[in-house]
C-alpha cells in the first residue's frame, strides 16, 4: 500500500456499535455535570481505545511500524473487555480529557501487555518515545477541554452515575491515521491486525 508522506498515526481498538449506543445513553445522562463552555464532547462515531499514539510518521517508516504491530498482534490473544468507571486526564487541577474506563473482564494483563508491545513498536521503528509514556490506562475519551477552567468541582463529578458495565470481545487492533480538520478530526483505518492471526489491510476506510 502507498502511504502519504507524513501522517499522524495511532493504534487502537474499535468500540462495537452496541457498546457505543449504551455509552451514549449514559453520556447523555451525565454530560450536564460538565460545563459546556469548557468541554467539547467527542462524537460517538469517533470513540475508540488508544493503545499507542505515534504522532507524525513519515511514509517510509510506516511499513516498519506495521511489521512490528503485526508481530504484537500475533503474540497476543483475543480478550474480553468491560467498561466501568470514569475520570480525568492528566489530573483534576488541569484536566484535558474526560474518559470512560475500560478493563479486562478476566482481570488478566493481556491488554496491558498488548499496549506495551504497541508502544515499544513505535519506539523501535519511528523513534517515538511511546514506550516511556505514563503507565497505560485503558479508556475511551468522551470529551475534551475547550479551555483551562481551573480545578474541577470533584463533588459534582462524583455525583455522576457510573458507566454501565458492558462487555465485548476483542480479536483485532487497527492502525489509524488521524486527520485534523477545523470541524474536528477524522480517523482513517489503514490496517487491521488480527490477534494471534494474520494481518490484512484496508484501503481508505474512515470511521
Amino acid at each position: 500500500m502507498q502511504y502519504d508522506p507524513g501522517m499522524r498515526l495511532f493504534v487502537g481498538i474499535e468500540i462495537p456499535p452496541p457498546v457505543k449506543d449504551q455509552i451514549s445513553l449514559w453520556w447523555e445522562e451525565v454530560r450536564g455535570h460538565l460545563d459546556p463552555d469548557h468541554w467539547r464532547p467527542v462524537a460517538p462515531h469517533l470513540w475508540h481505545m488508544t493503545l499507542a499514539f505515534y504522532g507524525d510518521v513519515s511514509g517510509g517508516e510506516v511499513d516498519d511500524l506495521s511489521e512490528e504491530l503485526a508481530e504484537c498482534a500475533r503474540s497476543a490473544v483475543a480478550m474480553t473487555l468491560k467498561t466501568g468507571g470514569y475520570g480525568l486526564f492528566p489530573k483534576p487541577s488541569k484536566p484535558r480529557v474526560f474518559w470512560a474506563g475500560v478493563r479486562e473482564a478476566s482481570g488478566d494483563s493481556k491488554l496491558k501487555h498488548l499496549a506495551r508491545c504497541c508502544r515499544r513498536a513505535g519506539h523501535d521503528t519511528v523513534r517515538k518515545r511511546t514506550a516511556r509514556e505514563a503507565a497505560f490506562q485503558a479508556h475511551i475519551t468522551v470529551a475534551r477541554i475547550r479551555a483551562h477552567a481551573g480545578m474541577m468541582n470533584m463533588e459534582r463529578l462524583q455525583m455522576m452515575a457510573d458507566v454501565p458495565e458492558l462487555e465485548w470481545r476483542v480479536d483485532r487492533i487497527n492502525l489509524y491515521q488521524s486527520i485534523l480538520r477545523p470541524e474536528g478530526p477524522q480517523y482513517r483505518r489503514l490496517e487491521t491486525f488480527e490477534l494471534n492471526g494474520s494481518s490484512y489491510r484496508t484501503r481508505g476506510k474512515y470511521v
